[in-house]
């Protein structure tokens, strides 16, 4: 294995009584996932794991079909446990991110810190590769921890990685140093 894309998940449909956890995809995310499938297509992606996550797996699902290729879950993927944290207003959100990535060893909100969440994905990441049978998968996750795992290999500022990301987008990393290649967006932000 010489390459792995990395996949945030798709927009979801925020649903204050239930934990973003659990959230579901947004109307319209199927059609950017399929999007971005084809943005990937020269990649050949030949197959995609997914954290448990509802959200998660309704991305996989989407992009496995879309790319014919076989799909799975994998434990330790998931977003930074954040049990039922309320949904709270933009500003107020992103400055919550902020401190979380500027501490990462405070437990500045949820049920993980920063390094603690990095090190379950990044365990569960390893993991769910060794076990592929495939030369070059895609790992649909979520983007606080995507952030946290590229940022750590690259010498970048998580937060800053983190605010840019779009729902979904794509980061092929050269394997297994991690080293961001590229880049797959889509050209209209969700």
């Amino acid at each position: 294995m010489t390459r792995v894309v990395l996949v945030r998940h798709a927009p979801t449909r925020v649903d204050p009584a239930r934990p973003a956890s659990r959230w579901a995809l947004a109307a319209g995310a199927e059609e950017r996932v399929r999007r971005l499938a084809e943005g990937l297509g020269p990649l050949a992606p030949d197959a995609v794991v997914s954290s448990v996550e509802p959200k998660a797996i309704a991305t996989g699902r989407i992009l496995a079909r879309s790319l014919r290729a076989p799909f799975r879950t994998a434990p330790g993927l998931q977003e930074h446990e954040r049990g039922s944290l309320p949904v709270l207003e933009p500003a107020a959100w992103r400055d919550a991110v902020r401190r979380f990535f500027r501490a990462p060893d405070a437990l500045v909100f949820g049920r993980e810190t920063a390094n603690e969440a990095l090190a379950r994905f990044e365990c569960g990441l390893r993991r769910a590769l060794a076990s592929a049978s495939q030369d070059h998968p895609a790992v649909v996750t979520h983007g606080t921890v995507l952030s946290l795992f590229v940022a750590r290999h690259n010498d970048l500022d998580p937060y800053g990685l983190w605010r840019g990301l779009q729902m979904p987008e794509a980061l092929v990393l050269g394997w297994p140093e991690a080293r961001l290649e590229e880049r797959i967006a889509l050209d209209t932000p969700a």
